[in-house]
């Protein structure tokens, strides 16, 4: 460091010269099949990026120069900086009544497969198209066929009793297996039925599916119908989302904390939608929201009294995404920059 002797320092003049030559807009060249630009910013400043087959990639940090390199050292997230911020609150509307109620639907979906391990859908095979001069079927292939029909049917409501068990009260894990083994040997009756059919060129009769327990029929809702207001459920509800990049979260753990002490636990799903349901006399007053690993980051919001409505939370995703890189070194070749990372590549200005 020079001496403050009134007079300017020809070595910092020269530095900062040079730095300003380096300014300016610059495109890769010399990588097949990869575009990638990087813009020098006379504040000290960088944006870079890259294009290579589906993936595309972005930087940005503060620039030096050092002799006939310079160095990129890319901004690295903070977990400082808040992650979570309260944005907008509206009144509970249509859209988050069929949020709510999707919800459900899944977890009766979701208790259904639970409950019913085996998918009788599943066993039922698509439709045997056979050609109109296929030969005459032969004594011994017919009955094969109507011997298989025959073993069908039984197997069919063997399978049907077995899972009526099954779903009972008094149900344990045995009567469970007994009806997953009666599935097993129905649909094995049923691909033998349907193989001697194919053997005797005959049309393979429709005998109908073992008959499901209303336990093992998750509800069903037209999404598309409207939704009277009388008949809303309604609740308490946060969207966790960045409306910049138009991303909504799911999987983002959620616990909703009443005044009155009263915490309900969740997390968001598809839309970034999470419910909380409505407590007679208390409002949720904080949101803590988690995210998982390997984001491993935790918050808790704030909010003004709610007791029935939709409260819109904001995330930085930003702060979820690693740089490409932490430091770049290029070469200064001819007023060319050759990024250390690319060494046949090579950045220049047009």
């Amino acid at each position: 460091m020079s001496a403050n002797t009134g007079q300017d320092d020809p070595g910092q003049d020269e530095a900062v010269k040079s730095d300003a030559t380096l300014v300016g807009h610059y495109y890769l060249s010399g990588v097949m099949e990869t575009g990638s630009e990087l813009l020098l910013k006379a504040d000290g400043r960088f944006d870079w990026y890259i294009s290579y087959g589906a993936v595309d990639q972005v930087a940005k940090g503060k620039w030096t120069r050092s002799g006939d390199k310079v160095k990129l050292v890319a901004d690295l997230p903070s977990a400082s900086d808040p992650l979570f911020r309260v944005d907008e609150r509206v009144a509970w509307n249509e859209d988050a009544e069929r949020h709510l109620r999707e919800q459900g639907l899944d977890r009766a979906r979701q208790a259904a497969a639970a409950l019913c391990p085996w998918n009788v859908a599943a066993t039922m095979s698509a439709p045997m198209i056979l050609s109109d001069d296929r030969p005459p079927p032969g004594v011994a292939q017919v009955a094969a066929a109507r011997q298989a029909v025959a073993s069908a049917e039984p197997a069919r409501d063997a399978a049907s009793r077995a899972a009526e068990v099954a779903v009972g009260s008094s149900a344990g894990e045995a009567e469970r297996e007994a009806a997953q083994a009666a599935m097993s040997d129905w649909y094995t009756a049923l691909q033998v039925m349907e193989e001697a059919h194919r053997e005797a060129n005959l049309d393979v009769p429709d005998i109908g599916a073992p008959v499901t327990p209303s336990q093992c029929q998750p509800p069903r809702e037209d999404n598309w119908a409207a939704i009277p207001e009388a008949q809303w459920q309604r609740g308490i509800a946060i969207v966790v989302g960045d409306p910049a990049r138009e991303l909504r979260l799911s999987r983002v753990g959620a616990v909703f904390v009443y005044s009155d002490g009263h915490r309900e636990t969740t997390q968001t799903t598809r839309g970034g939608w999470a419910f909380a349901p409505l407590r007679n006399g208390a409002a949720v007053e904080q949101v803590m929201l988690s995210l998982p690993e390997p984001v491993n980051r935790t918050q808790t919001l704030p909010i003004a009294p709610l007791t029935e409505g939709i409260q819109a939370i904001l995330v930085d995703t930003r702060q979820l995404e690693q740089p490409p890189f932490e430091v770049m070194n290029l070469d200064i070749r001819d007023g060319q920059l050759i990024p250390d990372m690319m060494p046949r590549g090579r950045y220049s200005r047009q």
